[in-house]
């Protein structure tokens, strides 16, 4: 039989020059920066046992695409490794709701609530209903729905016009900025603005199609976690600079829509407003170390 030092090289040997892409770097420490830390910090987390063995089995089933890509090409399997990143986010995003206060048992509502009316003078999201037009409301939801877009906008005329280089830079520059949002949780839990301030806002918005759409996606997978700062701005952000670096004509129409999505965030009143701007300022810091992260690797 072969012993566990054994087992552990034949499991090195298994996974070694697989081809391992820097996008996939994220995912992997964040999963097991995760597995990890819900060990000694699992406060309020039911079944936390779980967490490990089922971050352990995603990580071996990253790999084993991984593996199986490099020694089997196929278009629809690379389609699948390049943008698997889509998935994880998602999984990552509701697991949030569960672990956000496993480290710190508070809520940083008060803190963030205070910064805005300090910065702003009023609470953006309540003072926001006074300027409520069915039009103007529809438009917003516009601006909050095209952000579900944005990675297939930037990326696929990329991937899709062979540049396969400049997709994976992308994708990189994309799970960086998840994995940092979401480690950031952790450590700053705050509750959004139509959770602290629901008795605040008294006024229904009237809108139309774009509206019901995003309330639907909203009940669908919101969660009253992950607020400060707002991955969706950070990430809407840094796929807009990164369009404008690899694809200009596409980097052009998202960067404003990118701010769109900053003020549909507040608008919409899922977001606190310091959140969209701390969420502008992480996708630009973000935009910022991966491009010297790519360089110092030679990619760009």
């Amino acid at each position: 039989m072969r012993d566990s030092g054994e087992n552990n090289r034949a499991g090195i040997a298994r996974y070694r020059g697989i081809g391992v892409r820097l996008m996939d770097v994220p995912v992997l420490c964040y999963m097991g920066l995760i597995g990890v830390l819900i060990v000694p910090f699992h406060r309020n987390v039911l079944h936390w046992q779980l967490i490990v063995p089922l971050h352990a089995a995603l990580c071996f089933l990253l790999l084993e695409l991984i593996r199986l890509n490099s020694r089997r090409r196929s278009g629809f399997l690379d389609f699948i490794r390049t943008f698997y990143p889509a998935v994880w986010i998602g999984f990552a995003w509701k697991e949030m709701g569960v672990l956000v206060t496993m480290i710190f048992p508070y809520w940083a509502n008060a803190f963030v609530v205070n910064m805005d009316v300090q910065i702003f003078g009023v609470h953006p999201t309540v003072w926001v209903q006074s300027i409520f037009r069915p039009w103007l409301t529809e438009l917003m939801n516009f601006f909050y729905f095209i952000y579900y877009f944005f990675v297939p906008a930037a990326a696929f005329p990329l991937y899709f016009s062979g540049k396969r280089r400049e997709t994976d830079d992308l994708m990189f520059l994309v799970t960086l900025t998840f994995a940092v949002s979401f480690t950031l949780f952790l450590f700053f839990p705050a509750e959004g603005a139509w959770v602290v301030l629901k008795h605040l806002h008294t006024i229904e918005p009237e809108g139309g199609v774009f509206m019901h759409l995003v309330q639907t996606l909203q009940a669908m997978g919101t969660i009253p976690a992950g607020a400060f700062p707002s991955s969706h701005v950070a990430a809407a952000f840094v796929i807009s600079l990164a369009a404008l670096r690899y694809n200009p004509k596409v980097g052009r129409m998202l960067l404003p829509l990118a701010v769109g999505v900053a003020l549909a965030t507040v608008y919409c009143r899922y977001h606190h407003a310091v959140d969209a701007v701390a969420g502008t300022l992480l996708g630009c810091s973000m935009y910022a170390i991966g491009i010297r992260i790519l360089k110092k690797r030679g990619r760009i």
